[in-house]
């Protein structure tokens, strides 16, 4: 009798009202620094079953930091008995563990098993991360629907990185109907809250009237919030910008400014602009415009908007440009197919020394008939 009147009371105690208060006081104990008064709380409870206990005991062991030696299979082990009881948090912990494979081995199929408990009881976060391992197909079947889905569900809640994703899947058409006014929509409510990727989608939809009225104004102003937060592309483009003076009066220095920025984060097209800005007027600004509409960045790829602009820059005799004319030409991207016009930009960069240029003349030379 005695024994199990101490299992009862051990029950009554793990969750009973008393527990939250405990749990609370152990927190108030980790927030002033008092690890040995948190853990002597927390560990009891959670030996007892206490999910919120369990929760926290792993946290400790997670970071290391807070009274006990780090042990990620330890606190995936406190995270999985939280978990399994649907604390929700846990349940994202546990998942984020399988993915990456700390304190357990990869799994992708649990990971994604994991956040699903966690996306079904509501979790932002576990919601986008599983609409992203769809997309990816990382432990589930690829199935850009279902992605769009749990962005939706996230995004909803106000979780910018699902609305910028849900972004993408309605501007691309992946998993849902292709609306370009809707995309820019999720793409602005997740650019509001400081997410520097939307916000680059946002210029680029501005810039591009894509989903919205062309507006250089406002396309400056998302490039420079984006490039303020050090994000390459959107340095960029708000260089190009300022050389050609779409949006802003013209400014040599700014523009070259902002294509330093970008250059010093690696960005490889910046650095090109950045090397020939000196000789080459605008050019170099020209050619990154026409690289943002081919490549699609913040946008869907536009050829035709691609090929006007390489067009202008190879036109200053810009070799870079005039081998990317002359691709567009090879492949009829945005233009006729034509070798002859392809032949034609490729020697004209050739004939400045543009390795790749070279290379390019003779398969044309060879597709046209002729010999090398």
């Amino acid at each position: 009798m005695a024994t199990v009147t101490a299992v009862l009371a051990s029950v009554l105690l793990a969750t009973s009202p008393a527990w939250a208060q405990m749990v609370a006081q152990a927190l108030d104990a980790i927030e002033n620094k008092d690890f040995p008064k948190a853990l002597g709380i927390l560990r009891p409870l959670a030996e007892q079953g206490n999910p919120e206990a369990q929760y926290n005991l792993g946290v400790m062991y997670w970071d290391g930091r807070q009274g006990v030696p780090q042990s990620y299979s330890e606190a995936f082990e406190w995270f999985r008995k939280a978990g399994t009881q649907g604390f929700v948090e846990a349940q994202d912990r546990v998942a984020q563990m399988y993915f990456v494979g700390q304190g357990i081995a990869q799994d992708y199929k649990e990971a994604a098993n994991w956040y699903r408990r966690a996306a079904d009881q509501g979790l932002n976060r576990a919601q986008f991360n599983l609409g992203t391992m769809y997309v990816f197909g990382q432990g589930v079947a690829r199935n850009y629907a279902e992605a769009a889905v749990w962005f939706r569900e996230a995004g909803a809640q106000g979780y910018a990185p699902a609305q910028h994703n849900l972004g993408i899947a309605t501007r691309e058409g992946q998993g849902v109907a292709q609306d370009y006014a809707e995309a820019f929509a999720w793409f602005l409510k997740a650019a509001q809250q400081g997410h520097v990727e939307a916000q680059f989608n946002v210029a680029c939809s501005c810039a591009s009237g894509q989903g919205v009225p062309k507006d250089a104004a406002e396309a400056l102003k998302w490039y420079r919030l984006a490039a303020d937060q050090e994000y390459p592309p959107a340095q960029l483009n708000l260089g190009a910008l300022y050389a050609l003076g779409q949006g802003v009066p013209k400014d040599y220095g700014q523009a070259v400014e902002w294509y330093r920025k970008a250059a010093e984060l690696g960005l490889s097209q910046a650095q090109d602009a950045l090397r020939s800005l000196p000789g080459a007027g605008f050019a170099p600004a020209q050619n990154a415009l026409g690289l943002t509409y081919e490549n699609g960045w913040g946008t869907i790829p536009i050829d035709a908007e691609a090929v006007r602009w390489y067009r202008l820059a190879a036109q200053q005799n810009f070799a870079q440009t005039q081998f990317n004319l002359g691709r567009m030409y090879a492949g009829g991207r945005g233009v006729v197919k034509s070798e002859a016009e392809a032949l034609k930009w490729f020697s004209a960069a050739a004939e400045q020394g543009d390795a790749d240029a070279r290379a390019r003349i003779r398969v044309q030379v060879n597709e046209l008939g002729a010999k090398p």
